[in-house]
């Protein structure tokens, strides 16, 4: 064989081993694939640029983000005392350490002993203690307490354990405000109770369970008022956003303290295939919940979310990541000023925690939080979604930020057409994909690479999603003005 021959043999069982190695389903999406040149080489000069899906921004019309939409929920069970820095110190590498962080959590908080930080009586409870009250203190400057209302929810209203239980709920919330220190905290937030008065309360029906939910609610507010009239805090009734017209039925029975509350805290988890919890309703509920109780007075925390398993298809991993711009970009629309992501951990739900047990590795929820905390910012913009989904913020008057999720559509070239906002350059393009394009709900970090877009003459940026695979989620900041 002559050397030219030989030559090329070599190359091609190289080339050949290479793409049979980049086949592989065990191996990371390699951004240098050639397969994935998302867009052609040919330079467009004006003129107009075909696209297969159209969607939309309004840059005339924008919300005010208030940056503690992502905030974060703890997980006192699954997040211990004696590791709680390690895991504030990721959330600080995610860029989220400095939103609101809800404690002690959820459910543990109607159990949780403010002053010995256990959780006494509590089936659950973990045999090494979260996060204490000094440890939370340590590492946050920005946070929300809970405050139990399980005894007296599960008693006869009026009764004497009633009477009784009543009574060792008001020192439980002076002792949590007064551990805390929420009272001095500019912009903290105390929750009267959790939720889940909804699914117990000693086996009351619905409308005795939002009766008795709002008699003790009211006694709290007006013991915290007299207690600490000068509180800096917000004070919030909680129920479910499912039902915003319960919320005219809670101010219907709020005979005392009606003013003292400062709105509502709400668990909105969500999802596209579910008729109780569709996202399609999820900004006029939320809207409606708060201004069903008090228009004037309408503050919203959403302390507990998350794109619930049930209601996406079991979507999980960078599968769940992609539902996260659209939730994200509804809350920023519908003013919320606060929300508290949960699980932290994956533990409990996998698939959906922001990183696993230990804090040493991020997932696609804690990726895709973290980079919209950094960048979502300024003003929430008006969006118009088609089968593919937006979200839009106006950083600054001359920057606008797009998410665009692919989720499970097939490929297709996108344009979105921008209006209020002349575009005159892209400044970036990334795209995140899977990890494998093959295991889309793999338990791994997805990937960030570099990709590119084009600019129309029609102010539309053109680009093809979903092209190289399934579930990518593209980030283009482009700069203009309006």
């Amino acid at each position: 064989m002559n050397n030219s021959k030989l030559l090329k043999s070599i190359i091609f069982f190289t080339v050949f081993g290479v793409l049979l190695l980049g086949c592989s389903p065990n191996d990371a999406t390699d951004p240098n694939d050639p397969i994935f040149d998302d867009i052609d080489d040919e330079v467009i000069v004006g003129g107009e640029l075909e696209f297969d899906v159209e969607l939309s921004v309004d840059a005339s019309d924008g919300v005010d983000i208030n940056p503690d939409i992502f905030g974060v929920n703890n997980d006192w069970r699954r997040v211990p005392d004696n590791t709680f820095s390690t895991f504030a110190n990721t959330l600080d590498d995610m860029g989220l350490s400095a939103k609101v962080f809800r404690y002690p959590g959820g459910w543990e908080s109607e159990f949780y002993a403010w002053t010995s930080n256990t959780t006494p009586n509590w089936p659950s409870a973990p045999s090494v203690p979260g996060a204490s009250v000094s440890s939370l203190k340590e590492e946050f400057t920005n946070y929300s307490i809970v405050i139990p209302t399980v005894d007296a929810m599960n008693r006869t209203v009026g009764s004497s354990q009633w009477n009784s239980a009543i009574s060792k709920l008001k020192v439980t919330a002076e002792n949590a405000i007064t551990a805390s220190g929420i009272a001095n905290v500019s912009n903290g937030i105390v929750e009267i109770g959790n939720e889940w008065w909804l699914q117990f309360a000693g086996g009351s029906s619905r409308s005795q369970k939002l009766n008795k939910y709002v008699s003790i609610a009211m006694e709290l507010a007006e013991h915290i008022d007299e207690k600490f009239p000068n509180h800096k805090f917000k004070l919030l009734i909680n129920g479910d956003y499912t039902v915003p017209e319960e919320f005219t039925t809670m101010k219907q029975r709020f005979t005392k303290a009606y003013d003292v509350i400062d709105g509502v805290a709400l668990h909105t988890y969500t999802g596209y295939t579910t008729d109780t919890h569709n996202i399609a309703d999820l900004e006029k509920r939320i809207i409606d919940c708060a201004n069903n109780f008090n228009p004037n007075k309408n503050f919203k925390y959403l302390s507990e979310w998350m794109p619930s398993r049930d209601y996406n298809e079991r979507a999980l991993y960078m599968e769940a990541a992609n539902i996260i711009p659209d939730i994200i970009h509804i809350y920023a629309r519908t003013g919320s000023e606060a929300a508290a992501y949960w699980p932290p951990v994956n533990t409990p739900v996998p698939g959906l925690g922001l990183t696993n047990w230990n804090f040493s590795k991020i997932f696609p929820a804690g990726q895709i939080m973290g980079d919209m905390g950094k960048s979502y910012r300024g003003k929430a913009l008006k969006t118009t979604s088609n089968r593919f989904h937006i979200a839009a913020a106006l950083q600054d008057e001359n920057t606008m930020v797009l998410y665009i999720t692919g989720a499970k559509e097939t490929g297709k070239k996108v344009g979105v057409k921008v209006d209020g906002f002349i575009i005159s350059s892209i400044e970036s393009v990334e795209r995140f994909v899977p990890f494998d394009y093959n295991e889309s709900n793999k338990a791994e970090a997805y990937i960030e690479q570099t990709a590119t877009a084009k600019l129309s003459s029609n102010n539309e940026v053109v680009f093809d999603i979903n092209k190289e695979g399934l579930y990518q989620i593209y980030k283009i900041i482009v700069k203009g003005n309006n």
